[in-house]
């Protein structure tokens, strides 16, 4: 999450966020919303002031088993794919293959591209979802029978 305001809103927003008291109210198109919760533990990526704003950056740390949705980096789509890939697998129970990693991408984890911007490590960002193990114990063993991952 990217904080931007003044140096004194940007800190009281800041001390709500750590403390768990702060729901943010993310807005889409077609007047879609939904509200943004960190969880797990938190850590300021990067602080930069710039003139009179300034720019906090806020990322969710460590792996919290309840969370159905993770954010992740990378520098380019394949680095992003491995790494929404071993996410998962982190997350789940299932034994997963590496070479199953472009069905996960386009079948379970419907990944949501982000905006993202600083260096060449965030030029890629997405949202996916975390399956339960019963969802994707479910897909994987039907796409086992029809040939679809081996």
């Amino acid at each position: 999450m990217s904080l931007i305001g003044s140096p004194s809103h940007v800190k009281a927003m800041s001390a709500l966020i750590y403390g768990g008291e702060a729901v943010c109210r993310v807005s889409g198109n077609n007047d879609e919303s939904a509200d943004l919760r960190f969880s797990g533990s938190i850590r300021t990526c990067r602080t930069r002031k710039i003139g009179e704003v300034v720019n906090k950056v806020l990322v969710a740390t460590g792996l919290n088993e309840s969370s159905n949705h993770a954010t992740v980096f990378g520098s380019d789509l394949p680095t992003v794919q491995e790494r929404a890939f071993r996410r998962v697998d982190k997350a789940t129970t299932i034994p997963l293959k590496p070479q199953w990693q472009e069905w996960l991408w386009e079948k379970m984890i419907s990944p949501e591209k982000l905006y993202s911007f600083g260096d060449e490590d965030f030029q890629e960002a997405y949202l996916v979802n975390i399956p339960s193990d019963e969802t994707l114990e479910l897909h994987v063993l039907e796409a086992i029978k029809t040939g679809e991952i081996q």
